[in-house]
């Protein structure tokens, strides 16, 4: 009987060692990228500003992402309008948003952009907030293979 109990506990301490390795030593990023498959991501131009304008990034076949944040001074805690306008029509009905923090792990947020008019797309939803300040967000707007990398900050 005490051999059973010494196999059981044994086992526990092999999986919390197991979860423990994981978390330090396994890149969220590349579990995303297990997921997500070989995306290629085309990135907006380094010098724009989501808190002034709309980001666009070029994708080969689609043609581009113009990539806009209402409100402009991006709140966390509010409501988002995320809106993605094509340059011509892709023949969907929805595109896939998702949004994570690069400098801390603020979760992984997923939003179905919806189609609202000809060329454009359009989602809600709310970033969290950090006490630490200063979070460097990602943005990928993602149609089948191919995508636009948008980078925004908050405060």
């Amino acid at each position: 009987m005490k051999n059973k109990k010494f196999f059981k506990l044994l086992l526990l301490e092999i999986i919390a060692v197991a979860g423990i390795f994981t978390y330090f030593f396994v890149d969220s990023a590349d579990v995303y990228k297990l997921f997500m498959g070989n995306t290629q991501f085309y990135a907006q131009s380094p010098s724009c500003n989501l808190h002034i304008n709309s980001c666009s990034a070029d994708i080969p076949q689609i043609g581009s992402f113009e990539f806009d944040i209402e409100p402009k001074s991006i709140p966390l805690m509010e409501t988002l309008t995320f809106t993605i306008k094509t340059k011509k029509d892709i023949y969907t009905d929805e595109l896939d948003l998702h949004i994570y923090a690069t400098n801390m792990n603020m979760g992984y947020h997923s939003f179905k952009m919806k189609k609202i008019s000809e060329n454009t797309y359009e989602a809600k939803g709310i970033l969290p907030t950090c006490t630490v300040g200063g979070m460097i967000w990602n943005a990928e707007v993602v149609d089948g293979n191919k995508g636009g990398l948008f980078t925004f900050k908050t405060r």
